[in-house]
Formats: structure tokens, sequence, C-alpha cells
């Protein structure tokens, strides 16, 4: 039997990345259509970095040689059972599937780890599936709600009235809606997908000063959203380029060093501490 085959925690990693990248099919195909390869390839396919650092980090921790040579487990007697509903599911043409394939990948490989490459791997795919899946059902539960307060922040800030997720510009009496898209919770999802990819690369021992870093890098990020809602409600004419264009784009590169910094400094405080 050949490495691959040995390896659980390698098959479920490949079988997890699998169903994220179909579960991303609908903005890379749409990038590839709208923009081309050259755009696709400098707009990321229209899929957050964090996302792509995390199937990343997934592959890295699957493949570590140190691991595949020592630590390959035994499988268990329903692991090729799990394994091909995860293809079936992956291979619905529909994202929804896909997503509970990568939540069914993670959720299985904890459940049944006996070694911490596993344990490291399931951490990553469960965290894909805030962004992918968790995010968009926790917005669609809880959408009026979570919406309404990101519109009264921005409002407040902006000096402006502001109903449910209606904000209204400053100056020009018209209003704009924040949509699910644009809520708060997609970057808090990306905060916590971050630091987990980060935590599990490094296989860092999750203790008090980690979370304390979790929890700043995701009050960064909703901080990072707010201040690009209330840059739409002080500069009408440049709605699109902060909604979806230019200045969307900058802000997500900013958020995404924002998370880095944030992230990055709490594990290499972490990697000092538990030498």
């Amino acid at each position: 039997m050949n490495l691959l085959a040995s390896d659980r925690a390698m098959a479920f990693a490949f079988a997890g990345t699998f169903a994220a990248l179909n579960a991303l099919a609908d903005p890379i195909l749409l990038s590839l259509q709208g923009l081309g390869l050259f755009g696709t390839l400098m707009s990321l396919a229209g899929v957050s970095a964090v996302i792509w650092f995390a199937l990343f980090a997934v592959l890295r921790i699957a493949c570590e040689p140190e691991a595949l040579e020592t630590r390959a487990a035994e499988w268990r007697r329903a692991d090729a059972f799990v394994l091909v509903s995860i293809l079936a599911l992956a291979l619905f043409p529909a994202p929804w599937p896909a997503t509970m394939a990568v939540f069914t990948a993670g959720a299985w490989l904890i459940a049944t780890a006996r070694d911490g490459r596993s344990r490291r791997v399931a951490l990553v795919l469960l965290a894909l599936t805030g962004p992918l899946l968790w995010g968009r059902v926790i917005l669609t539960l809880f959408a009026p709600l979570l919406l309404a307060l990101d519109g009264q922040i921005v409002g407040a800030l902006a000096g402006t009235q502001a109903t449910g997720n209606t904000v209204g510009f400053v100056g020009n009496g018209a209003h704009f809606i924040i949509g699910g898209p644009c809520s708060s919770v997609h970057n808090i999802s990306l905060a916590i997908l971050l630091w987990s990819s980060i935590v599990a690369l490094l296989d860092l021992r999750v203790d008090r000063p980690l979370i304390v870093t979790a929890v700043v890098a995701m009050a960064g990020m909703f901080a990072l959203n707010i201040v690009r809602l209330t840059a739409i409600a002080y500069f009408p004419a440049d709605f699109d380029s902060l909604h979806l264009g230019t200045g969307a784009t900058l802000f997500s590169w900013a958020g995404l060093l924002l998370a880095g910094l944030i992230v990055g400094g709490g594990a290499y405080a972490a990697i000092d501490r538990q030498r």
C-alpha cells in the first residue's frame, strides 16, 4: 500500500481541500469569465487570501515529511465510507453540499484523531467552514440584528440617520443598504480562520495569550469593516470603489495585513513562550 493510501490524515486533508475548492468554484469561474487569467490571478480568483493560506496550511501539515515517515495513523473501519461521502457531496453542482463536505472532513478527523497532525488538519478544515458555511448560516438566522448593529454603529460614526441596516450618506440625503456580504461577520470569520491556520501550521499549544490574540484579531477586523462602511457614508461619490472596486480591494488587503500582524505577533510570542 502506498504512502498516500496508508496515511488517513493526508487522505482527509486532500478530500477536504478538494471539497473547499468545489465550494469556491462560483467566484473562481466568474473571475475567469470576467477578468481573464491575468486578472483572476491578480484578484486571487475573487477568494480571500486568508482562505488560500488556510488551504495551503492544510496540505502543508498533511505533507510534513517527518510525520509521513513516523506517524501514519491506522485506518478506521468507517473511514472509507466517510471519504466517499465527502467526495460525493463535493461533486454536487452547488456550493452548500461542498461546504458540508469540508465540515464533515474536519469533524470526522478531529473526532477520531489519535495524533497531533490529524487534529491540526481538522482544526483548519473546521475553521474553513466559518467563511464558507457558518458565517452564512449565522447571517441567514440573525441578519436583521447583525446588519442593524453594523448600521447603527456606522450611522453614529458618520453622524447620519440609520434605520436597521439602511444608513444615510453624509450631505446628500440619500442612503445605502448594508447587505450580507458587507457584514462584519465575514471579516470576523476570516480572522478566526487565519488564527487557526497559523496556530495549526506552527503546532502551537492554545493558551490564554493565544486566545486573547484571536479576540484582538477579530475585534481589529470588525473595526476595519466599520471604517470601510463609514467611509462609504462619508464619500458617496466613491461608493462603487469602496463597495466592490479598488477601494474595497485596498481595504481587503489592509484587513489581511492587520490580522496578519496581530496573529503573527501573538504566534511569535507563543513560540518564545512555549519553548
